[in-house]
């Protein structure tokens, strides 16, 4: 696993000139995927595509943001829990995983407020918004987790006005874990600052994409990334990278 610390890994160093510039918080973006791109097979199974390292890391960066953000497709998928937990990555303050009002705040973007009030992420381990359209009925949810009302873009939620909810709440940098098509909004808007890559050594060779309409057609739209480090983390590759400058 590299040595590069929880601040280097989430860009801490450039949170303020972000949230100082454009007045919303910065953004990690997180995936996992095999060789071929992949983050699942084609019938949706996605356990494991990486090393016990690399998901034990996950956390780590988890707890290095002040929120981890998922769209309404991951929660209704997977149904993930979202806290910051384990004890194998050394570098992982364990009073955080202990201590639920220290834990990074949990952000589900869910347009139709489809997020049922018995999910995972709406239990006590964590604090928890749901994001959902201003038109969206959202009253099983009331006294259960806090709901930002936002309105709506072409597709899904105005993700500026996402954002300036969070950076409202004090909320200076996410982490954006999935799923592809929530991903792609962010490139297609110019709202990612940072990229960390999990690449495993396997081919599925079909299935799902690690990004999707990310609003780039062609080559000459092509996003350039700045590599900034490249780690091995167990069996994977870890890459991290930001928009070329």
């Amino acid at each position: 696993m590299g040595t590069l610390s929880v601040d280097e890994l989430v860009g801490r160093a450039e949170w303020d000139s972000v949230t100082r510039t454009h007045r919303r918080p910065f953004v990690v973006y997180k995936f996992a995927a095999t060789l071929d791109g992949r983050i699942a097979a084609e019938d949706g199974t996605s356990q494991w595509i990486t090393s016990p390292e690399s998901r034990a890391e996950v956390h780590l960066l988890r707890a290095g943001c002040d929120a981890t953000v998922v769209g309404s497709g991951t929660q209704q998928a997977d149904n993930p829990n979202l806290a910051v937990r384990g004890n194998d990555d050394p570098r992982l303050d364990l009073s955080m995983v202990n201590d639920p009002k220290r834990q990074p705040l949990r952000v589900v973007l869910d347009s139709n407020a489809k997020t049922p009030a018995d999910a995972n992420v709406c239990n006590d381990a964590a604090p928890t918004l749901i994001v959902v359209a201003e038109d969206a009925d959202a009253s099983h949810l009331d006294g259960v987790v806090d709901v930002l009302k936002v309105k709506r873009a072409d597709k899904g939620l105005d993700l500026p006005s996402v954002l300036a909810g969070l950076h409202d709440r004090g909320v200076r940098a996410i982490f954006l874990e999935g799923g592809p098509t929530l991903a792609g909004s962010f490139i297609a808007r110019g709202l990612v600052d940072r990229v960390v890559n999990y690449v495993a050594p396997a081919l599925l060779g079909s299935g799902k994409s690690g990004l999707e309409n990310a609003g780039i057609h062609s080559m000459s739209g092509i996003l350039r990334l700045e590599l900034l480090d490249v780690s091995r983390s167990g069996s994977d590759v870890r890459l991290v990278a930001r928009p070329a400058r």
